[in-house]
């Protein structure tokens, strides 16, 4: 499967703003000590490459990440987020391109996005 790379910018770009936003709610807080972080990490594999986005802001609980996906579902204040953002990533990494887009977070710790997308000839 062919990557369009325009679709998967915009998948990360929303990944990338959701970390920077969270690392900014975090601090905004007043934790004392706290210093805002993202990381991003790839690797490729036999089966295809992986790329990990992962701050340490205030993370989700289970329930938070059970809906993440969902279309119109929203942790940003009203009128800062539309709910659409990361249930368009979802769409265009999995169906766009025959990915994976799964989260993995903990409270009080940060959050970690999994984008995997095989290689061509793969899906």
């Amino acid at each position: 499967m062919a990557v369009v790379p325009q679709d998967l910018v915009r998948a990360l770009i929303n990944l990338f703003t959701n970390a920077f936003h969270a690392v900014r709610q975090r601090q905004q807080a007043g934790e004392a000590a706290y210093h805002p972080a993202v990381w991003v990490h790839t690797r490729t594999g036999p089966g295809g490459v992986e790329i990990c986005i992962a701050d340490n802001g205030p993370g989700m609980s289970a329930a938070v990440q059970a809906k993440i996906f969902q279309p119109f579902f929203t942790t940003k204040p009203l009128g800062e987020g539309t709910g659409l953002g990361l249930s368009l990533a979802h769409d265009i990494i999995a169906q766009g391109h025959g990915g994976t887009l799964t989260v993995e977070s903990q409270e009080g710790q940060g959050t970690t996005f999994r984008v995997g997308l095989p290689l061509n000839g793969s899906a």
